[in-house]
Parts: structure tokens; sequence; C-alpha cells
């Protein structure tokens, strides 16, 4: 069978080619009878438009960039950046849109930082940190080209973001701890340079105080989302805190380290010590004892994401939003009653 273009879609469907673009652009100016026209032909013949034909027809590239920052063996190796990525890439392919992901640092050189934001090359951006937001900003300053954040901030208040209820999460974690009888509860967070961290420290701190419990300084640390920093801080409040019987990690990576740190020190969990994560990662379930986490739905906020820019790519969403999803407190057997 000849290759479908096009002008044999437009003369097929009796409309013109101007018709077919807005139709396979879903374009709202198209009225139903001529787009049930068009879909028929496209669907009958399974045409898929060159990509090269629809960025001339459309003046868009029909690429996004996905920015990150660099954060080592955790920018790839980590499972929650594998399931965000991914739910970034399939909303962009079920809707026509490649994905560019690449990874920023400020020490990078000129040349390299005006590649990887190219502006004649993108329709859109995600931004996956603060400091890839900034860069973002100061490069596309006066374009109109949208930028959808993952992760709250309120420097940005007038661009688009979705991220999970880090509070709440963080809330739940600490309730479930507390309702099991702990009164010594450990608190591992990541970066506090980033907003997610503040608010799962306070929905910790005020867990905490509601359960009238108070959370001191010595039961708190603040690093990074790795393992290591999560086997090393156990390690040391191993040491220091033997009254110590419960942690919440901010993430699953940091319960990791902790859950390796007990195991080395012959302390067994859940009877001796209790551990709860944040990420609801695949991997927390395989963990020797499955972990009880707080599962954020990861795939969707960057599904959320892809979908918010492309919506605004597209002009079919003028407005500024900011979504929240809910965690999940998921109950597994790394927990059990203190003193037990």
């Amino acid at each position: 069978m000849e290759r479908l273009n096009i002008d044999k879609v437009a003369k097929l469907a009796h409309v013109s080619r101007s018709v077919v673009s807005r139709v396979l652009n879903n374009h709202p100016n198209v009225s139903d009878e001529a787009r049930n026209r068009v879909m028929d032909i496209v669907e009958k013949y399974n045409y898929r438009p060159n990509s090269v034909a629809r960025s001339l027809a459309t003046s868009s590239t029909y690429q996004i960039g996905v920015l990150s920052g660099i954060f080592g063996e955790e920018s790839l190796g980590n499972g929650y950046w594998t399931l965000l990525y991914l739910g970034i890439f399939e909303e962009c392919i079920r809707r026509g849109y490649y994905v560019r992901l690449s990874f920023y640092s400020a020490d990078m050189n000129k040349e390299l930082h005006d590649l990887i934001l190219n502006e004649h090359h993108l329709d859109g951006v995600i931004c996956l940190n603060e400091e890839v937001t900034e860069f973002t900003l100061d490069t596309f300053t006066d374009k109109d080209i949208p930028i959808v954040l993952v992760g709250h901030n309120p420097k940005y208040p007038d661009i688009c973001s979705v991220d999970v209820d880090n509070y709440d999460g963080a809330y739940k974690a600490v309730e479930h701890l507390a309702n099991l009888g702990h009164t010594n509860i450990g608190g591992m967070f990541g970066d506090q340079n980033v907003e997610e961290t503040e608010h799962r420290m306070r929905g910790y701190r005020d867990a905490m105080l509601d359960a009238g419990l108070k959370p001191t300084e010595d039961h708190t640390v603040v690093g990074s989302y790795s393992q290591h920093d999560g086997h090393d801080t156990m390690l040391g409040w191993i040491e220091k805190f033997p009254e110590m019987t419960a942690v919440f990690c901010a993430s699953d990576t940091l319960a990791m380290g902790a859950l390796l740190a007990l195991y080395e020190n012959d302390i067994c969990v859940p009877d001796q010590f209790s551990v709860v994560g944040f990420d609801g990662l695949p991997i927390s379930r395989y963990m020797i004892p499955p972990l009880t986490t707080i599962a954020q739905p990861t795939y969707k906020k960057g599904e959320q994401a892809a979908l918010m820019l492309i919506d605004k790519i597209q002009k079919k969403d003028p407005e500024v939003r900011h979504v929240n999803l809910k965690p999940e407190l998921l109950i597994r057997k790394s927990c059990g009653p203190a003193g037990k």
C-alpha cells in the first residue's frame, strides 16, 4: 500500500490539509463531522504523522526537555527517579512528544549550558529541582516556553507544579509509630534546601507533638536520601541512643541503609526496632523484613507533570495549577509494638 501523508489523508477525508493538522494536534477549532472523518481515515490506514512535517505545519518541535540536577549515584540508581521518569516519558509518548532528559550542574561549561536549553529545540520544560529551575528561568526569561515544576516551590507561584502532600505522609508515618507505643522516634531527612524536606520534617515534628512526645535535634538528622547516609546515621544512633526504638526515614533508600545497620548490630526488626520509609518504591516490599512505608504516587507525579506541560503547550489550560497528590501508609512487617 502506498504510504499516506497529510495531503492524502486530507483528500480521503474530503477536508483541507489545515483541518487534518488541527485534528492531529487536538485543536478545538474543528467541527465534529470533520474530526470524525479525519480520525476514520487515520484509524483505517494506521496513519502516523511525520514529526518533521508536524513541526513545519505547527511551528512546534514536539520535543520536551526534562532537566534534573546531578545527584551522584542517586541520579539513576534510585528507584524513585526511574518511576518519575517513566511517568513523564509514557505520558509524552501517548501525546506524541519526544523527551530529552538532561542533567545540569552549575559548573558545566557555557557551550554545554547553552546546548541543553536551546529554546529553538524545545516546546516546553519539566524541572526536577530548584537549581535547574533557576537555570531554566534565566534562559527562558521573556520567552513564551511553558515550564512545569516537579515539587512545589513558593518562590515560583506563577509556574505550574505537581507534588505529593509531604507533610501528610510524614505525619501518618510518625503517627503510626506513636500508636504502636514508641516514644523515642528518630527522623532521617534528605536535602534541607528543598521544600519537600521542610514539609516532611514539619509533619514528623507535629505528629510527635500531637502524640505528647518531644522531638529533639539529636534525634533528627538531615543529609541526603542515600542508603549510605541511612546506614551511617543509624550506626551512630545505635551507639549514642540505646533508648531509641523506632525511626521515620524520609525515603525508602534511607530506610534500606538503616535496616542494614540494624542487621549488622544484631538488632531484630520489628521485635526490637521499627522502621518506616517514604516513597513506596517497588523494591520496598522485598526488603527483609518488607518495609512499612508512605507510598507516594511517583509514576502519577511524572505523568501529571507531562500532562500539565503538554496542555500548556497546546494552550488547553491557561490556569496556573499546583497539584497535590495524596500519599498512603502501607503497613508491612518492619514495625511492631514498642517493648515487645
